[in-house]
This record gives C-alpha cells, structure tokens and sequence, in this order.
C-alpha cells in the first residue's frame, strides 16, 4: 500500500536491503536472496529510484579488511546496473564506500554527520566538501584502494540531525529543535551539497528525535525541511 501511494502522489523512495547481524558466507546468501525478493517485489514501482545494499557497516563489519565482504558488494552493485539499470544504487550507505581502481562502487558518496554543536556542524561540512573523507564521519568514508575524491559522484548527507535524544544534547523543545534544524539546513544549502535527509520522519520506541509524533502529530511547522526553506 504504501508503494502504491508513493506511486499515486509522485513521492519519490530510496529503499534499503534489511541489514543482517553479522558478515559471513551464509548472511551473503540470505542478503541477495533478499534483494532478489525485494526486487520482484517493489521493483516495478516508478517511486522506487535508489537502493541502498547496506547500511553503516550493518552486516558488512568486516567491509575494511575482509576483500570477500568487499567483492560481494562490488558484485551486487555490478549486478543492479546491469539488470536494473534504473536506479541509483548505494554499496554501504554513510560509512565505507568501497573503491576499487580509483573509482567509487556506488552511484552517491553518502556521509551520516551528527552533531549538536552548529559550529561543528560547519567544520564537518567542510571537511566533506573538501574531499576530506577520513574523520569525517564514525568511519573512513572510502576503503579498498586509494579514492581519488574529484566530485565523481554526487555528494550527500543521507542523515543528520538526530535531535531530540535525552543523551544526545540539543534542543530540549520543538521550538528549539525547529530553530536548530534551520540554522542546520542553511549551512548544508551553502555547499555543493546534492541533498540531504532528516533524521528522522517520525518517532518510533525510544527514537524521539521525529518531526512527527508516533500518533501523527506535527512537531516543527510544515515545510520546514522544503527547498525553499
């Protein structure tokens, strides 16, 4: 239903591979096996436009020294542009893009930056910006053989902010919280920055940094988050 919907309003999905616990021979098996499910599954949808095979290193632990973890991916992501050409596709969304031969294995170089301090905020985008891809993020953003960072592909934070966790520090109200993420946004808008999403749509369990409550309320004016700001 909510493909359909998504078809229905023109809203546009990036979906992802469920992680696995670990990385091994057996979780690789269950992983394409799972792709494959997915994709006669959603494939056919026109929302559906990326897909990402893991996510931070979940399921891929070992992605920085194991070269199997590595050929896996690359694998998988040579697998998509071939037999689904459509769609963009992410190796490890966040962390540990894999390079082989200088160039990326993923069609978006994505980055997870969180931080409560918009000073830092600045200094991490610049860094990033800047083809600073170590220290950037919780991990390298490049492993296998050197990547040589000239804007080959586009550039996204595919997740900031984060704000509302009790141990996390920030703002301790929406109107602080609404503040925080404008002053946020302005600085991603100032850079060569493709785009960016929010984290996150809704609060779910012990996640209360959403802009929407988990009974659907609105916690930040609507269009917060819009090109225009």
């Amino acid at each position: 239903r909510i493909y359909n919907l998504a078809d229905k309003l023109g809203l546009l999905l990036w979906v992802e591979v469920p992680s696995p616990h670990s990385s091994n021979a057996k979780s690789r098996a269950n992983h394409r096996a799972e792709l494959l499910r997915m994709l006669a599954l959603i494939g056919t949808h026109p929302s559906v436009i990326i897909w990402s095979l893991y996510n931070e290193d979940w399921g891929a632990q070992d992605i920085a020294t194991n070269p199997e973890t590595r050929q896996y991916i690359m694998d998988m992501y040579h697998f998509m542009k071939l037999a689904e050409p459509q769609f963009l596709v992410v190796d490890n969304d966040g962390w540990q893009h894999i390079s082989y031969e200088g160039r990326l294995k993923s069609d978006l170089l994505t980055a997870h930056l969180y931080t409560p301090d918009v000073h830092r905020w600045s200094e991490l985008l610049d860094q990033l910006v800047g083809g600073q891809l170590n220290g950037v993020a919780a991990n390298p953003l490049v492993v296998g053989d050197p990547f040589f960072y000239r804007k080959q592909v586009p550039l996204l934070v595919s997740e900031w902010g984060g704000f509302g966790f009790s141990d996390y520090g920030g703002p301790q109200n929406d109107d602080e919280r609404t503040n925080q993420i404008r002053l946020y946004k302005e600085e991603l808008r100032k850079r060569p920055i493709a785009g960016d999403v929010y984290t996150q749509a809704t609060d779910i369990e012990d996640e209360v940094n959403g802009l929407i409550t988990a009974s659907g309320e609105l916690k930040v004016p609507a269009g917060l988050l819009n090109s225009r700001g």
